[in-house]
């Protein structure tokens, strides 16, 4: 199909683009997901499956980002891989960081219990105790062909990127539903809280736009990553990704140290000066006090005029930040003091 012709049927994506309508309902309204698979009938927490631990949730986490046809972007770059290998990670469900959330980003925050006691109640279910779940957070790194078309962009971000926006968050949504509907088949309760109909996002009182669960925070929580002056998580493949998550009655246990300081990763916090991500700002949101949310959104927002005008997808994004800058790809390195 010639560039041309596929801009012709795409040309009032604001219409016919269904797959980021959707997706963006179900973002930030939470409607038009899927039904919650049923629990089996053979639900038995007593006598868990041994195989499935925890080398079964990174390799399965892992061959799905390696195989699965959605990881993949479409016209003009069809074919391309949206993302590379993912690091994974858990965090119990009673892990008392959860509390902290609450008071760190708000109320509004759930619990991984609160989610489960819910999804236990659709189920017919008694809720099991906080200290037997579990939280599995994976990380997806967009790829350097991505990140490097990105890099180049000073305005607005540039069509892999947002691409990348739209269909990684599709991959990374059927990665997770697939993984929750295989292990409530086996009678396991599983659960993601972005695609339920509690996970919608909207401008709370102390924080601004957020959503009751964040996938960054988790991550944090996992030991995956810490947070930049960008408000993104820097992890061990750097800031330029899409984050993911759920939450299963399964006691896994943490592979991962978790940093007490939570800006550990950034030279800008640990007195190296840099500020990359904020010269990279087009919106002058990233400041040496931290990261203006309501600016950047303001800015993310304009660019679904820009998406649909120029690249035809229905998706909005910027990203400009998280590239060119020394965390993007990995958890930048101190430079030597000289003596």
């Amino acid at each position: 199909m010639s560039r041309k012709s596929s801009n012709k049927y795409r040309r009032f994506s604001f219409l016919s683009d269904w797959r980021g309508i959707k997706n963006t309902l179900g973002e930030m309204r939470g409607i038009g997901h899927p039904q919650q698979p049923k629990l089996s009938k053979d639900y038995a927490p007593a006598h868990p499956d041994p195989s499935l631990d925890e080398r079964w949730f990174i390799k399965t986490i892992t061959d799905k980002v390696e195989n699965h046809p959605e990881n993949s972007m479409e016209f003009p770059f069809a074919g391309e891989r949206i993302f590379d290998q993912p690091p994974v990670g858990f965090v119990a469900g009673d892990d008392p960081i959860f509390v902290k959330f609450k008071e760190i980003i708000g109320p509004h925050h759930y619990t991984p219990a609160e989610i489960m006691a819910w999804h236990a109640k659709k189920n017919g279910v008694t809720p099991p105790p906080a200290g037997e779940i579990s939280v599995v957070s994976f990380v997806l790194p967009i790829t350097e062909k991505t990140r490097q078309e990105n890099a180049g962009e000073t305005e607005w971000c540039s069509e892999r990127w947002a691409q990348t926006r739209l269909r990684g968050e599709i991959f990374s949504q059927a990665l997770v539903r697939e993984m929750v509907a295989f292990l409530m088949g086996k009678g396991i309760l599983a659960v993601s809280p972005d695609v339920t109909p509690m996970f919608r996002k909207k401008r709370y009182p102390k924080v601004g736009w957020a959503s009751p669960w964040s996938h960054r925070h988790i991550a944090y929580a996992a030991g995956l990553g810490t947070f930049g002056q960008n408000n993104l998580l820097i992890t061990e493949k750097g800031c330029a990704h899409r984050v993911g998550s759920f939450i299963v009655h399964r006691k896994l246990n943490p592979n991962r140290q978790r940093p007490e300081n939570i800006h550990a990763y950034c030279l800008q916090d640990q007195g190296i000066e840099c500020l990359k991500c904020a010269k990279r700002c087009p919106a002058g949101a990233i400041n040496i006090n931290g990261h203006d949310k309501e600016t950047c959104y303001g800015r993310v927002a304009k660019s679904l005029r820009h998406c649909n005008k120029n690249y035809h997808i229905f998706i909005y994004g910027c990203g400009l930040c998280s590239v060119n800058v020394p965390c993007e790809a990995r958890i930048p390195v101190k430079p030597e003091r000289r003596p």
